[in-house]
Protein backbone atom coordinates (compact mmCIF):
# COMPACT_ATOMS: atom_id res chain seq x y z
CA UNK A 1 0.00 0.00 0.00
CA UNK A 2 2.89 2.57 1.02
CA UNK A 3 4.61 1.46 -2.61
CA UNK A 4 1.17 2.37 -4.32
CA UNK A 5 0.85 5.96 -2.33
CA UNK A 6 4.20 6.73 -3.30
CA UNK A 7 4.08 5.65 -7.17
CA UNK A 8 0.65 8.19 -7.74
CA UNK A 9 2.28 10.28 -5.88
CA UNK A 10 -0.89 11.47 -3.18
CA UNK A 11 -0.08 11.29 0.05
CA UNK A 12 -2.01 8.96 2.52
CA UNK A 13 -3.53 10.83 5.79
CA UNK A 14 -1.24 9.05 7.92
CA UNK A 15 1.91 10.28 5.84
CA UNK A 16 0.22 13.77 5.58
CA UNK A 17 -0.05 14.04 9.73
CA UNK A 18 3.56 12.65 9.64
CA UNK A 19 4.84 15.76 7.01
CA UNK A 20 2.63 18.26 8.95
CA UNK A 21 0.43 18.74 6.02
CA UNK A 22 -3.21 18.02 5.95
CA UNK A 23 -5.81 16.26 3.71
CA UNK A 24 -8.91 18.72 2.43
CA UNK A 25 -12.01 18.06 4.92
CA UNK A 26 -14.86 16.89 3.44
CA UNK A 27 -18.68 17.26 3.37
CA UNK A 28 -21.36 14.79 2.22
CA UNK A 29 -23.57 15.66 -0.78
CA UNK A 30 -27.04 16.10 0.24
CA UNK A 31 -30.50 17.93 -0.73
CA UNK A 32 -29.57 20.73 1.07
CA UNK A 33 -26.31 22.17 1.37
CA UNK A 34 -23.67 23.27 4.28
CA UNK A 35 -20.59 24.81 4.85
CA UNK A 36 -18.82 23.07 7.28
CA UNK A 37 -15.11 22.76 6.60
CA UNK A 38 -13.11 21.99 9.72
CA UNK A 39 -15.50 23.26 12.05
CA UNK A 40 -18.89 21.05 13.40
CA UNK A 41 -21.15 24.34 13.65
CA UNK A 42 -23.11 24.30 9.77
CA UNK A 43 -24.32 27.15 7.98
CA UNK A 44 -27.11 26.47 5.15
CA UNK A 45 -26.96 27.05 1.86
CA UNK A 46 -30.41 26.84 0.25
CA UNK A 47 -29.31 25.59 -3.46
CA UNK A 48 -26.68 24.23 -5.49
CA UNK A 49 -25.01 27.03 -6.39
CA UNK A 50 -22.96 27.74 -9.41
CA UNK A 51 -19.52 28.44 -9.40
CA UNK A 52 -17.46 30.97 -11.58
CA UNK A 53 -13.66 30.91 -10.82
CA UNK A 54 -11.46 34.04 -12.48
CA UNK A 55 -8.06 33.75 -12.55
CA UNK A 56 -5.93 37.13 -13.23
CA UNK A 57 -2.37 35.97 -14.35
CA UNK A 58 0.74 37.78 -12.68
CA UNK A 59 -1.67 39.97 -10.51
CA UNK A 60 -0.05 41.02 -6.46
CA UNK A 61 -2.22 41.30 -4.16
CA UNK A 62 -0.35 44.29 -2.84
CA UNK A 63 -1.36 46.40 -6.04
CA UNK A 64 -5.42 46.31 -5.78
CA UNK A 65 -6.90 48.46 -3.25
CA UNK A 66 -8.33 46.29 -1.16
CA UNK A 67 -5.16 44.79 -0.18
CA UNK A 68 -4.05 48.36 0.82
CA UNK A 69 -2.75 49.24 -2.08
CA UNK A 70 -2.77 53.62 -2.66
CA UNK A 71 -3.49 54.09 -6.28
CA UNK A 72 -6.96 53.63 -7.83
CA UNK A 73 -6.58 50.21 -9.56
CA UNK A 74 -9.19 48.25 -8.43
CA UNK A 75 -12.36 49.99 -7.59
CA UNK A 76 -14.47 47.73 -9.22
CA UNK A 77 -12.77 44.46 -7.19
CA UNK A 78 -12.29 46.54 -3.83
CA UNK A 79 -16.33 47.04 -4.34
CA UNK A 80 -16.34 43.00 -4.51
CA UNK A 81 -14.63 42.42 -2.37
CA UNK A 82 -16.51 45.01 0.30
CA UNK A 83 -19.58 42.04 -0.43
CA UNK A 84 -17.88 38.93 0.41
CA UNK A 85 -14.40 37.33 1.88
CA UNK A 86 -11.07 38.35 1.48
CA UNK A 87 -8.07 36.21 1.94
CA UNK A 88 -5.34 38.76 3.02
CA UNK A 89 -2.38 35.55 2.87
CA UNK A 90 -2.87 33.49 0.39
CA UNK A 91 0.25 32.21 -1.32
CA UNK A 92 1.00 30.50 -4.52
CA UNK A 93 2.31 26.91 -4.99
CA UNK A 94 4.87 28.33 -7.92
CA UNK A 95 6.17 31.15 -9.46
CA UNK A 96 4.76 30.48 -13.13
CA UNK A 97 1.61 29.79 -14.71
CA UNK A 98 1.56 26.12 -15.30
CA UNK A 99 2.04 24.35 -11.70
CA UNK A 100 0.20 27.26 -9.74
CA UNK A 101 -2.92 26.20 -11.77
CA UNK A 102 -2.68 22.48 -11.28
CA UNK A 103 -2.33 23.43 -7.99
CA UNK A 104 -5.98 25.78 -8.19
CA UNK A 105 -7.75 23.27 -10.44
CA UNK A 106 -6.19 19.64 -8.21
CA UNK A 107 -6.16 20.88 -4.94
CA UNK A 108 -2.34 18.97 -4.91
CA UNK A 109 1.47 20.86 -4.64
CA UNK A 110 3.11 20.65 -8.31
CA UNK A 111 5.29 17.95 -6.82
CA UNK A 112 1.88 15.96 -6.65
CA UNK A 113 0.44 17.18 -9.83
CA UNK A 114 3.52 16.87 -11.79
CA UNK A 115 3.16 19.80 -14.21
CA UNK A 116 6.65 21.18 -13.58
CA UNK A 117 7.82 21.69 -17.26
CA UNK A 118 6.85 21.57 -20.70
CA UNK A 119 7.57 18.41 -20.85
CA UNK A 120 4.79 16.35 -19.50
CA UNK A 121 0.66 16.35 -18.83
CA UNK A 122 -1.31 15.36 -15.81
CA UNK A 123 -1.01 11.99 -14.95
CA UNK A 124 -4.24 9.88 -15.86
CA UNK A 125 -5.54 9.06 -12.14
CA UNK A 126 -5.32 12.54 -11.07
CA UNK A 127 -8.85 14.20 -11.24
CA UNK A 128 -9.27 17.70 -11.35
CA UNK A 129 -12.17 20.27 -10.24
CA UNK A 130 -13.99 19.98 -13.17
CA UNK A 131 -14.33 16.39 -13.87
CA UNK A 132 -15.83 15.96 -9.84
CA UNK A 133 -17.97 18.90 -10.78
CA UNK A 134 -19.13 17.17 -13.87
CA UNK A 135 -19.79 14.01 -11.91
CA UNK A 136 -22.16 15.54 -9.73
CA UNK A 137 -24.35 16.86 -12.38
CA UNK A 138 -22.52 20.53 -13.45
CA UNK A 139 -22.01 22.05 -16.75
CA UNK A 140 -18.04 22.54 -16.85
CA UNK A 141 -16.88 25.67 -19.44
CA UNK A 142 -13.26 27.10 -19.61
CA UNK A 143 -12.53 30.31 -21.49
CA UNK A 144 -8.26 30.21 -20.83
CA UNK A 145 -6.15 32.97 -22.26
CA UNK A 146 -2.43 31.38 -22.21
CA UNK A 147 -0.39 28.12 -23.76
CA UNK A 148 0.65 27.19 -20.91
CA UNK A 149 -3.52 26.16 -19.51
CA UNK A 150 -3.63 24.74 -22.88
CA UNK A 151 -5.03 20.89 -24.39
CA UNK A 152 -1.43 19.84 -24.21
CA UNK A 153 -0.84 19.86 -20.50
CA UNK A 154 -4.47 18.21 -20.17
CA UNK A 155 -6.01 20.67 -17.89
CA UNK A 156 -9.28 20.68 -20.43
CA UNK A 157 -9.94 17.61 -18.56
CA UNK A 158 -13.65 17.69 -16.94
CA UNK A 159 -14.11 20.40 -19.11
CA UNK A 160 -17.36 20.39 -21.32
CA UNK A 161 -16.24 23.57 -23.26
CA UNK A 162 -12.45 24.51 -23.13
CA UNK A 163 -11.57 27.02 -25.33
CA UNK A 164 -7.90 28.64 -25.84
CA UNK A 165 -7.32 32.50 -26.97
CA UNK A 166 -4.33 32.77 -27.84
CA UNK A 167 -2.45 35.58 -26.31
CA UNK A 168 -1.41 39.00 -28.39
CA UNK A 169 1.29 40.36 -26.48
CA UNK A 170 1.01 44.41 -27.56
CA UNK A 171 -3.08 44.03 -27.66
CA UNK A 172 -3.82 47.02 -25.93
CA UNK A 173 -7.23 46.20 -26.12
CA UNK A 174 -8.55 43.51 -23.39
CA UNK A 175 -8.22 40.29 -24.18
CA UNK A 176 -11.60 38.18 -25.28
CA UNK A 177 -11.62 36.04 -22.49
CA UNK A 178 -14.23 38.25 -20.75
CA UNK A 179 -16.83 38.48 -23.90
CA UNK A 180 -16.49 34.54 -24.37
CA UNK A 181 -17.26 34.39 -21.03
CA UNK A 182 -20.30 36.08 -20.98
CA UNK A 183 -21.58 34.27 -24.35
CA UNK A 184 -21.34 30.98 -22.04
CA UNK A 185 -23.35 32.68 -19.54
CA UNK A 186 -26.12 33.50 -22.16
CA UNK A 187 -26.09 29.65 -22.99
CA UNK A 188 -26.41 27.53 -19.81
CA UNK A 189 -29.78 26.14 -18.88
CA UNK A 190 -31.48 24.70 -15.67
CA UNK A 191 -28.31 23.10 -14.48
CA UNK A 192 -25.34 24.70 -11.84
CA UNK A 193 -22.63 25.20 -14.39
CA UNK A 194 -19.06 25.82 -13.00
CA UNK A 195 -17.07 28.96 -15.24
CA UNK A 196 -13.80 28.99 -15.38
CA UNK A 197 -11.93 32.03 -16.98
CA UNK A 198 -8.47 32.63 -16.68
CA UNK A 199 -7.19 35.64 -18.17
CA UNK A 200 -3.74 36.95 -19.50
CA UNK A 201 -4.23 40.75 -19.57
CA UNK A 202 -2.24 41.96 -16.49
CA UNK A 203 1.00 39.67 -17.50
CA UNK A 204 3.60 41.41 -19.87
CA UNK A 205 3.69 43.05 -22.14
CA UNK A 206 1.91 46.09 -20.00
CA UNK A 207 -0.10 47.60 -21.97
CA UNK A 208 -3.69 49.15 -22.17
CA UNK A 209 -5.64 51.15 -23.82
CA UNK A 210 -4.27 55.38 -23.52
CA UNK A 211 -7.54 55.98 -21.45
CA UNK A 212 -6.35 53.93 -18.64
CA UNK A 213 -2.69 54.40 -19.29
CA UNK A 214 -3.35 58.29 -18.37
CA UNK A 215 -4.62 57.58 -14.88
CA UNK A 216 -1.58 56.10 -14.18
CA UNK A 217 1.89 56.95 -16.18
CA UNK A 218 3.83 59.74 -15.11
CA UNK A 219 6.13 61.78 -17.43
CA UNK A 220 9.17 59.65 -18.35
CA UNK A 221 11.62 60.08 -21.22
CA UNK A 222 13.99 56.68 -20.40
CA UNK A 223 14.26 53.41 -22.87
CA UNK A 224 11.84 51.01 -20.44
CA UNK A 225 8.51 50.27 -22.06
CA UNK A 226 7.05 46.94 -20.68
CA UNK A 227 7.24 44.57 -23.27
CA UNK A 228 8.22 40.89 -22.52
CA UNK A 229 11.57 40.87 -25.18
CA UNK A 230 12.57 43.91 -23.26
CA UNK A 231 12.64 42.43 -19.47
CA UNK A 232 13.84 39.09 -20.68
CA UNK A 233 16.92 41.23 -22.61
CA UNK A 234 17.03 42.81 -18.94
CA UNK A 235 17.33 39.03 -17.33
CA UNK A 236 20.02 38.17 -19.44
CA UNK A 237 21.86 41.26 -18.46
CA UNK A 238 21.99 42.53 -21.98
CA UNK A 239 20.14 46.53 -20.76
CA UNK A 240 19.89 47.86 -17.54
CA UNK A 241 16.70 50.31 -15.65
CA UNK A 242 17.37 53.19 -13.69
CA UNK A 243 14.40 53.32 -10.88
CA UNK A 244 12.70 55.78 -13.00
CA UNK A 245 12.33 52.86 -15.50
CA UNK A 246 11.16 50.48 -12.75
CA UNK A 247 8.61 53.07 -11.93
CA UNK A 248 8.17 53.20 -15.42
CA UNK A 249 6.83 49.50 -15.62
CA UNK A 250 5.23 49.73 -12.34
CA UNK A 251 2.86 52.14 -13.77
CA UNK A 252 2.13 50.45 -16.90
CA UNK A 253 1.84 47.23 -14.91
CA UNK A 254 -1.12 49.15 -12.35
CA UNK A 255 -2.61 50.93 -15.83
CA UNK A 256 -3.54 47.11 -17.16
CA UNK A 257 -4.65 46.36 -13.74
CA UNK A 258 -7.34 49.09 -13.91
CA UNK A 259 -8.29 47.94 -17.32
CA UNK A 260 -8.77 44.46 -16.13
CA UNK A 261 -10.79 45.85 -13.05
CA UNK A 262 -13.17 47.51 -15.80
CA UNK A 263 -13.69 43.87 -17.21
CA UNK A 264 -14.34 41.98 -13.96
CA UNK A 265 -17.09 44.95 -13.88
CA UNK A 266 -18.77 43.97 -17.03
CA UNK A 267 -18.70 40.17 -16.14
CA UNK A 268 -20.01 41.13 -12.83
CA UNK A 269 -22.80 43.01 -13.98
CA UNK A 270 -23.81 40.36 -16.52
CA UNK A 271 -24.35 38.16 -14.30
CA UNK A 272 -26.73 40.50 -11.88
CA UNK A 273 -28.81 41.41 -14.97
CA UNK A 274 -29.35 37.87 -15.24
CA UNK A 275 -29.82 37.33 -11.83
CA UNK A 276 -27.10 35.09 -11.47
CA UNK A 277 -25.03 36.95 -9.02
CA UNK A 278 -27.15 36.17 -6.21
CA UNK A 279 -26.99 32.22 -6.95
CA UNK A 280 -23.12 31.72 -7.65
CA UNK A 281 -19.99 31.41 -5.95
CA UNK A 282 -17.43 33.84 -7.65
CA UNK A 283 -13.92 33.57 -6.82
CA UNK A 284 -11.18 35.93 -7.93
CA UNK A 285 -7.37 35.16 -7.58
CA UNK A 286 -4.61 34.66 -9.66
CA UNK A 287 -1.44 32.13 -10.19
CA UNK A 288 1.50 34.48 -9.35
CA UNK A 289 2.90 37.90 -8.72
CA UNK A 290 5.51 39.76 -10.31
CA UNK A 291 8.69 41.11 -9.42
CA UNK A 292 9.87 44.82 -9.98
CA UNK A 293 13.51 44.91 -8.39
CA UNK A 294 12.75 44.11 -4.74
CA UNK A 295 15.26 41.62 -4.98
CA UNK A 296 17.01 42.17 -8.09
CA UNK A 297 14.63 41.11 -10.20
CA UNK A 298 11.90 41.76 -12.74
CA UNK A 299 9.23 39.26 -14.53
CA UNK A 300 8.97 35.86 -12.38
CA UNK A 301 9.11 32.22 -12.51
CA UNK A 302 12.84 32.18 -10.83
CA UNK A 303 12.36 33.33 -7.21
CA UNK A 304 10.11 32.43 -4.48
CA UNK A 305 10.15 35.93 -2.71
CA UNK A 306 6.36 37.18 -1.74
CA UNK A 307 5.75 39.73 -4.15
CA UNK A 308 5.87 36.48 -6.48
CA UNK A 309 3.53 34.29 -4.23
CA UNK A 310 1.54 36.36 -2.40
CA UNK A 311 -1.66 36.65 -4.75
CA UNK A 312 -5.49 37.45 -4.02
CA UNK A 313 -8.24 35.50 -3.09
CA UNK A 314 -12.05 36.78 -3.27
CA UNK A 315 -14.91 35.20 -2.61
CA UNK A 316 -18.65 36.30 -2.93
CA UNK A 317 -21.46 34.10 -3.04
CA UNK A 318 -25.16 32.56 -1.41
CA UNK A 319 -24.38 32.51 2.98
CA UNK A 320 -20.93 34.04 2.29
CA UNK A 321 -20.35 36.61 5.04
CA UNK A 322 -19.69 40.18 3.52
CA UNK A 323 -16.92 42.66 4.78
CA UNK A 324 -14.87 39.89 6.58
CA UNK A 325 -11.03 39.77 6.34
CA UNK A 326 -9.13 36.65 6.96
CA UNK A 327 -5.74 36.96 8.14
CA UNK A 328 -5.08 33.00 8.36
CA UNK A 329 -2.59 31.69 5.71
CA UNK A 330 -4.14 29.75 3.29
CA UNK A 331 -2.62 28.00 -0.52
CA UNK A 332 -3.74 27.72 -3.61
CA UNK A 333 -4.15 24.11 -2.94
CA UNK A 334 -6.92 25.25 -1.02
CA UNK A 335 -8.96 26.64 -3.44
CA UNK A 336 -10.27 22.91 -4.93
CA UNK A 337 -11.40 21.86 -1.40
CA UNK A 338 -13.04 24.76 -0.18
CA UNK A 339 -15.30 24.70 -3.87
CA UNK A 340 -16.18 21.48 -3.15
CA UNK A 341 -17.15 21.66 0.15
CA UNK A 342 -19.06 24.36 -1.00
CA UNK A 343 -21.18 22.66 -3.47
CA UNK A 344 -21.82 19.73 -0.84
CA UNK A 345 -19.63 17.67 -2.30
CA UNK A 346 -17.20 15.26 -1.02
CA UNK A 347 -13.52 15.87 -1.25
CA UNK A 348 -10.75 13.50 -1.16
CA UNK A 349 -8.39 12.96 1.72
CA UNK A 350 -5.52 12.15 -0.88
CA UNK A 351 -5.84 16.35 -1.82
CA UNK A 352 -3.02 18.17 -0.25
CA UNK A 353 -5.57 21.41 0.26
CA UNK A 354 -7.78 22.11 3.17
CA UNK A 355 -11.71 23.32 2.69
CA UNK A 356 -11.41 26.76 4.76
CA UNK A 357 -15.20 27.36 4.37
CA UNK A 358 -15.01 26.87 8.63
CA UNK A 359 -13.18 30.17 8.26
CA UNK A 360 -15.90 31.90 6.87
CA UNK A 361 -18.52 31.68 9.27
CA UNK A 362 -19.21 34.37 12.26
CA UNK A 363 -17.45 32.28 15.22
CA UNK A 364 -15.04 30.66 12.89
CA UNK A 365 -12.51 28.28 13.98
CA UNK A 366 -9.02 28.30 12.47
CA UNK A 367 -7.28 25.35 10.51
CA UNK A 368 -5.50 22.92 11.75
CA UNK A 369 -1.52 23.46 12.25
CA UNK A 370 0.44 22.75 8.76
CA UNK A 371 3.39 23.81 6.74
CA UNK A 372 2.38 25.80 3.27
CA UNK A 373 4.90 24.56 0.47
CA UNK A 374 6.05 27.07 -2.64
CA UNK A 375 8.13 25.00 -5.38
CA UNK A 376 9.08 24.56 -9.35
CA UNK A 377 10.59 27.47 -10.24
CA UNK A 378 12.10 27.97 -13.77
CA UNK A 379 15.15 30.15 -14.97
CA UNK A 380 14.50 33.16 -16.21
CA UNK A 381 18.16 34.30 -16.94
CA UNK A 382 21.07 33.83 -18.76
CA UNK A 383 21.43 30.15 -17.29
CA UNK A 384 18.96 27.73 -18.04
CA UNK A 385 20.44 24.64 -17.22
CA UNK A 386 18.26 21.90 -16.13
CA UNK A 387 19.11 21.61 -12.85
CA UNK A 388 18.33 24.95 -11.83
CA UNK A 389 14.25 23.58 -13.11
CA UNK A 390 12.24 23.07 -9.47
CA UNK A 391 15.64 23.93 -7.88
CA UNK A 392 14.14 26.86 -5.22
CA UNK A 393 11.89 25.65 -2.79
CA UNK A 394 10.05 27.43 0.08
CA UNK A 395 8.20 26.74 3.15
CA UNK A 396 6.35 29.02 5.97
CA UNK A 397 4.10 28.36 8.61
CA UNK A 398 2.10 31.47 9.77
CA UNK A 399 5.07 33.28 10.93
CA UNK A 400 8.34 32.41 9.30
CA UNK A 401 9.17 31.26 5.73
CA UNK A 402 12.32 29.37 4.79
CA UNK A 403 13.56 29.87 1.41
CA UNK A 404 16.18 26.78 0.08
CA UNK A 405 18.01 26.35 -2.92
CA UNK A 406 18.66 22.66 -3.34
CA UNK A 407 21.88 23.10 -5.90
CA UNK A 408 23.57 25.58 -3.28
CA UNK A 409 22.23 24.60 -0.55
CA UNK A 410 21.66 28.03 0.69
CA UNK A 411 18.80 29.18 2.94
CA UNK A 412 16.88 32.18 3.90
CA UNK A 413 14.54 32.43 6.65
CA UNK A 414 12.32 35.84 6.55
CA UNK A 415 9.71 36.50 9.34
CA UNK A 416 6.72 37.73 7.82
CA UNK A 417 4.93 39.21 10.75
CA UNK A 418 7.73 41.75 10.91
CA UNK A 419 9.10 41.61 7.72
CA UNK A 420 6.73 41.24 5.09
CA UNK A 421 8.82 41.95 2.15
CA UNK A 422 11.93 39.74 2.92
CA UNK A 423 14.53 42.47 3.45
CA UNK A 424 16.41 41.11 6.21
CA UNK A 425 17.45 37.50 6.69
CA UNK A 426 17.02 36.13 10.22
CA UNK A 427 18.58 32.54 9.94
CA UNK A 428 21.49 32.88 12.42
CA UNK A 429 19.07 34.17 14.99
CA UNK A 430 16.74 30.98 14.31
CA UNK A 431 18.87 27.83 13.42
CA UNK A 432 17.13 25.44 15.16
CA UNK A 433 13.82 26.64 13.38
CA UNK A 434 14.93 26.73 10.22
CA UNK A 435 16.57 22.80 10.54
CA UNK A 436 13.26 22.08 11.30
CA UNK A 437 11.15 23.61 8.22
CA UNK A 438 14.29 22.44 6.00
CA UNK A 439 13.63 19.13 7.34
CA UNK A 440 9.61 19.44 6.75
CA UNK A 441 10.51 20.55 2.70
CA UNK A 442 12.64 17.83 2.23
CA UNK A 443 10.23 14.87 3.51
CA UNK A 444 7.51 17.03 1.53
CA UNK A 445 9.65 16.61 -1.88
CA UNK A 446 10.39 12.97 -0.88
CA UNK A 447 6.94 11.60 -2.31
CA UNK A 448 5.95 13.27 -5.61
CA UNK A 449 4.40 11.83 -8.97
CA UNK A 450 5.59 12.51 -12.58
CA UNK A 451 3.22 13.38 -15.41
CA UNK A 452 2.68 11.91 -18.32
CA UNK A 453 5.41 12.32 -21.07
CA UNK A 454 4.53 14.56 -23.64
CA UNK A 455 6.82 14.80 -27.21
CA UNK A 456 8.79 17.68 -27.77
CA UNK A 457 7.44 20.76 -28.58
CA UNK A 458 6.82 22.22 -32.05
CA UNK A 459 8.80 25.16 -33.57
CA UNK A 460 5.43 27.34 -33.63
CA UNK A 461 4.87 26.36 -29.41
CA UNK A 462 8.72 27.43 -28.72
CA UNK A 463 8.56 30.80 -30.47
CA UNK A 464 5.40 31.09 -28.22
CA UNK A 465 6.48 30.52 -25.32
CA UNK A 466 9.61 32.59 -26.07
CA UNK A 467 7.59 35.60 -26.66
CA UNK A 468 5.65 34.97 -23.63
CA UNK A 469 9.38 34.96 -21.54
CA UNK A 470 9.02 31.08 -20.60
CA UNK A 471 11.80 30.06 -22.45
Amino acid sequence: MKDKQKSNGRLTRRELLRYGVYGGLTVGLSSSLWLTGCSKKKQRISKQPNIVLISIDTLRADHLGCYGYPRPTSPIIDKFASGGVLFEDLMATSPWTLPSHGSMLMGLYPNRHGLKSYESALAKDIRTLADILKENGYSTTAVINSHCLSHRYGLNRGFDDFTYLREVLDQRAPSGVGIEGIKRLETYGSKPFFLFLHFFDVHSDYCSLPFYEKQFINPYKGNANGTTSQLIRFCLGEIKFDEAGINHLIDLYDASIRQMDDVIGNLLRFLKVKKLLDRSLVIITSDHGEEFMEHGGVLHSQTQYQEVLRIPLIMCGPDIPKSKRIEEAVSLVDIMPTILSYAGINASDSLDGFDVTCLLQANSSKLPSRYIFAEANKPTGPDQREELIDNKLAVRNPRYKLQYNKLTKDMQLYDLQNDPMEKTNVLSEHTQLANLMLEKLKSFMEVGTAGTPLPPLSSEEVKRLQSLGYL
